[in-house]
This record gives structure tokens, C-alpha cells and sequence, in this order.
């Protein structure tokens, strides 16, 4: 079995607790199955993060505040970089993809640990 297709076996389990949040709170649906669909989607969320990239691991020791001005200083980078972009100075052609998907990472993280501190209460 390839590396790949270990890695897609592994996460199986994870992938099908995953409930999308519409449904839960589509009409019909009460509050109790919305919260329990949320609980579901954070633990398998905190699952999956135990084998997520390095670009992850390197958020994981901040809180929440600090992961919220790593985004502030990463949209700031975005801005400077589209400004540069529109000048005709910008040098590196590929790094508005790559800080576009450090902030993804960020409001992807900063909502785990909202959810997480949701659960707790």
C-alpha cells in the first residue's frame, strides 16, 4: 500500500464523523442535534490534527490571542503584497497564494479553539 493511500485509510473513521453544520441546523432539526453535530465536528477536527502539516504544528502553541495577531499581521502582509502587485513591484509571483493560505490556516485554527472553549463551558 502506497504512503498516500495509508495516510486516506487512516483518517477513514475521522472523515465519517464529520457532520456538515447546515444540516444540523437545517429546519426540522433541534438545538440538542446542533450542538451535538458541532461536539462531533470538533473532536474529529482535534483527530485529524494529530497528523496535520508542519504549517499547522507551528500555530499549535499560540492561544487564541495570539493566533489573532498572527492573522492581523499576515492580512497586512496580504494587503502590502496586492499593493505591490498593482505597482508592477511585486518580485515573488507565488507568495499571495502562500500568505492567503497561512491566514486560511489561522481562521481555521482560531475556530477549533473557539468551538473547544464552546464545549468546555
Amino acid at each position: 500500500m502506497s504512503k498516500a493511500a495509508h495516510k486516506i485509510k487512516k483518517r477513514e473513521p475521522y472523515r465519517a464523523k464529520l457532520k456538515s453544520r447546515s444540516r444540523a441546523v437545517a429546519p426540522g432539526r433541534g438545538a440538542r442535534e446542533a450542538r451535538e453535530a458541532m461536539r462531533v465536528n470538533v473532536t474529529a477536527a482535534l483527530a485529524l490534527k494529530k497528523v496535520s502539516s508542519p504549517a499547522m504544528r507551528e500555530f499549535d502553541k499560540l492561544d487564541l490571542e495570539g493566533l489573532k495577531a498572527q492573522l492581523g499581521e499576515a492580512r497586512k502582509e496580504l494587503f502590502d503584497l496586492r499593493f505591490r502587485k498593482a505597482t508592477g513591484q511585486l518580485e515573488n509571483s507565488s507568495r499571495p497564494g502562500t500568505v492567503r493560505k497561512r491566514v486560511a490556516r489561522l481562521l481555521t485554527l482560531i475556530r477549533q479553539k473557539e468551538l473547544v472553549s464552546q464545549d468546555e463551558r
